[in-house]
Formats: structure tokens, C-alpha cells, sequence
């Protein structure tokens, strides 16, 4: 039974990890309508900087801030290169994630190691030492996703779903529609850098080979979550800790991990053509 408990936690804390690139994709694909696929980037960029910062023994909130901060600016590189250039969205994220390998190679190489020092998760009382993570993480996703429910009800959040859903309507009232876009990406990639900041905390390491595969992890859980509810909230986290339990169930029935990735793939074709047949119904 405790076994049971501690697997049942571990995925909880995955998902709420994990939910926070999937709120990144969400506001990318839905808010704007732009396939983000420099969310990778972003993800490795954040962990590298944090795994840095706190290498150098700084307090690992600032790791947190600092990731927040470099993932912004990779999405107005983004941005631009979509706005300004006139590059393909799908070209665009590939230029600027292809960018952040180099850039975060140099920043932590390869792989680095917390080496024991302290991280965001370490850092309440002796007596929250079995629940740290899980109380951190919900309290990081809850301030995060309040602050993004918040955004999205003001007029800069009606704005972003207008950049995606009817950017006529923007120009006609005289707002920029290429300003609201490269917000939407600065959202977004910020998501993703904080939630490789929060995974190399958690797991104790950097590695470069760790944002493999991010996007395709977030795009996973949106798509469970829009079987739940079409709208961002808690909807988000509940399809990335879904993804984490059908993953964590591989594990425990002992298939090759290496399908791991082309069972996400099979898993996402059938939920869209599942989600295409209810519409059509």
C-alpha cells in the first residue's frame, strides 16, 4: 500500500511539473495559433541556467526567476523571427530551439549535477520532508496559473485570443496584432523554461538530453486535458498528471521503455481523431 501511495505521489508531482509546459503549449497553439516548437529550447535553457545559478550556491528562486526571465526572451527571439523576418512558425521555433542547444551546452555542458545543494525543494521544515515537492509544486503551479487565469480575463488576455482567434479585429482597433503574438511566445516559452527550472530542482541534475521530447510531453497532456475542458485552468494540470500515469503504468507493466515516445505518438493520433469524431458528432 505504501508503495502504491509513493507511486501515486511521484506521478502527481510529474504531472504538476510537467503541466506547467503544457500551460505553455496550450497558450502558444490555442491562445495564439502558433506551433511553438521552441518550447524545447526554452525548457533546456531554464534548467540549464538554474542548474548554474545554483552551482554558484545562489538561492534557487532565483533560479526559478532567472529561467522565467531567459525563456521570455527566447520567445521574443521567436517572435520576431515569425513577425519581423517573415519565417514560418514551425521554422522559427526550430531556428531558436537548434540556437539554445549551443547556447545552453556552454551554459552547463552536457550534464551537471545539483551535487546536494540546496533547492527550492529542500528548503521547508524537517516535518514536510515526505510532501516537500508535492507542497512546493502546488503551490508554484497554483500561483502561476491564477496569475495566467488572471492575465487572460483583462483586456491584454482578450487581446492574445483575439491575436489567434480574429487579428482583423485587432488592427481595427488600432492594436499591433505582431506585439500580442510575441507576448503569447513570451507566456509560453516562460512556461516552459520555469518548468525545466522546477525539473532540474527536482531531479538533481542537469542534463541536455532531458528536453528531448518536452513538446511532444505537452502537447500529450493538452490534448487530455481538452477532454476535460477546452478552457485553461485545472483542466491542464489534470491532463499532464493523466499522460504521467499512463507513463508511469509502462513502468509497472514492465514494457521496453524505449516505446515510450511512439506511444505518445499512437496516444495523441488516436485522442485527435477521437476529439475530430466528437466534433463531427
Amino acid at each position: 500500500m505504501n508503495e502504491l501511495v509513493q507511486i501515486a505521489q511521484g506521478v502527481i508531482e510529474r504531472g504538476l511539473i510537467f503541466g506547467v509546459v503544457v500551460a505553455g503549449v496550450y497558450l502558444a497553439s490555442r491562445l495564439i495559433d502558433f506551433d511553438n516548437l521552441a518550447v524545447e529550447g526554452a525548457f533546456g535553457l531554464g534548467g540549464a541556467l538554474t542548474a548554474l545559478l545554483i552551482s554558484w550556491n545562489l538561492n534557487p528562486w532565483l533560479g526559478i526567476f532567472g529561467a522565467a526571465v531567459v525563456g521570455a526572451l527566447s520567445g521574443i527571439a521567436t517572435g520576431l523571427l515569425s513577425t519581423k523576418l517573415k519565417l514560418n512558425n514551425l521554422i522559427s521555433g526550430i531556428v531558436v530551439t537548434t540556437g539554445l542547444f549551443s547556447i545552453t551546452l556552454k551554459i552547463a555542458g552536457s550534464n551537471m549535477p545539483l551535487g546536494g545543494k540546496p533547492t527550492i525543494f529542500t528548503l521547508l521544515p524537517e516535518s514536510f520532508a515526505p510532501y516537500q515537492a508535492l507542497v512546493v509544486l502546488a503551490l508554484v503551479c497554483s500561483i502561476l496559473f491564477l496569475f495566467i487565469a488572471w492575465l487572460l480575463k483583462t483586456e491584454v488576455g482578450f487581446l492574445l485570443r483575439a491575436a489567434g482567434d480574429s487579428p482583423q479585429m485587432i488592427t481595427n482597433v488600432g492594436k499591433s496584432v505582431q506585439f500580442y503574438k510575441i507576448l503569447g511566445l513570451v507566456l509560453s516559452n516562460a512556461c516552459a523554461a520555469i518548468c525545466g527550472a522546477l525539473f532540474v530542482q527536482y531531479a538533481g541534475y542537469f542534463s541536455i538530453w532531458t528536453s528531448v521530447g518536452i513538446l511532444i510531453i505537452g502537447l500529450a497532456g493538452m490534448i487530455l486535458a481538452e477532454t476535460v475542458s477546452d478552457g485553461f485552468g485545472i483542466a491542464l494540470l489534470i491532463g499532464s498528471i493523466a499522460y504521467q500515469t499512463l507513463i508511469a503504468l509502462t513502468f509497472e507493466l514492465q514494457l521496453d521503455q524505449d516505446w515510450n515516445k511512439l506511444i505518445t505518438a499512437l496516444l495523441i493520433v488516436l485522442l485527435i481523431v477521437l476529439k475530430q469524431s466528437l466534433h463531427k458528432k
